[in-house]
């Protein structure tokens, strides 16, 4: 007696799978940030303190059809040049909520600052959003985020219990919609 064995049949139903962030990060959100209608920004955090900054699916930006860059250089600072070494990341430029991260420049001359809305120390920016901005449309909260923030245990949790959890994010964004 032979015993045939369908190996594809061991597979498991891949379509329900979720991302890498949707597993390991907490998504939280802050709306309208400077008072600009739709300015929304999204962290997400990961247990080990580890923040990916990235757009809110509700930010302004996803509406607009216009051809863009995603422009690292900010004042006299150019983050691309942000060198981190060692465990405990020493040399990152430091950051205050305020610290505009990255500029997205659209092929119209208008353009819009990105802050980081959190304290902490810049880990790295996405470089790759320079070579491929569509990215940070195409997967915001995945290969397009902005940036990798590291704060303090006690920064990062404070800095989660001031925004809005996805559960509550989803809420505001139906109260928009009603209220619109």
């Amino acid at each position: 007696m032979t015993m045939e064995f369908k190996i594809l049949d061991s597979i498991p139903d891949l379509t329900n799978l979720k991302s890498f962030t949707e597993r390991y990060f907490s998504k939280r959100y802050i709306t309208n940030v400077n008072g600009i209608k739709n300015n929304d920004i999204m962290i997400m955090f990961h247990s080990n303190r580890i923040a990916l900054l990235s757009l809110a699916p509700s930010h302004f930006f996803f509406t607009k059809a216009n051809d863009f860059k995603v422009n690292y250089s900010v004042g006299n600072v150019n983050r691309l040049r942000n060198s981190v070494k060692g465990k405990s990341k020493k040399g990152g430029q430091h950051l205050v909520p305020k610290s505009v991260v990255c500029k997205i420049e659209y092929d119209d001359g208008t353009s819009f600052d990105v802050p980081c809305c959190m304290k902490g120390t810049l880990v790295e920016v996405n470089e790759e959003l320079v070579k491929n901005p569509k990215l940070l449309k195409e997967c915001p909260d995945e290969d397009g985020y902005i940036a990798i923030i590291l704060s303090s245990i006690a920064i990062s949790e404070a800095t989660k219990s001031e925004m809005l959890t996805h559960e509550e994010y989803l809420k505001v964004l139906d109260s928009f919609e009603i209220n619109d």
